[in-house]
């Protein structure tokens, strides 16, 4: 398994977002322009998408490197990010039951 990152272009047009899915089951949120580097557990972190974009939530107590974080991604960005964050998930999963 390896990590699986993906740049996207903020909605705004000026920015960029760098988000890397680890194994080991963690993200990482990059945003470069807003000098912002967030880490956390996948499996406390959800998306909520509002009329921005999408809101990165961290749903648990103890996350305390992940705050709600406003991305404003494209839609099909939106859905290729879930797309990848559920891969991860799904081979973590498969991982922890193989061992």
């Amino acid at each position: 398994m390896l990590d699986e990152k993906r740049i996207y272009t903020l909605r705004n047009g000026d920015s960029q977002v760098i988000i890397t899915i680890h194994p080991c089951n963690t993200i990482e949120v990059d945003i470069p322009e807003q000098h912002r580097h967030l880490v956390g557990e996948l499996e406390k972190v959800h998306f909520k998408l509002n009329d921005l974009g999408v809101l990165l939530v961290c749903n648990e107590k103890g996350c305390s490197q992940i705050e709600d974080v406003s991305l404003q991604l494209s839609r099909r960005d939106t859905f290729d990010l879930y797309a990848v964050v559920s891969e991860v998930i799904e081979e973590y999963e498969r991982l922890m039951s193989d061992l």
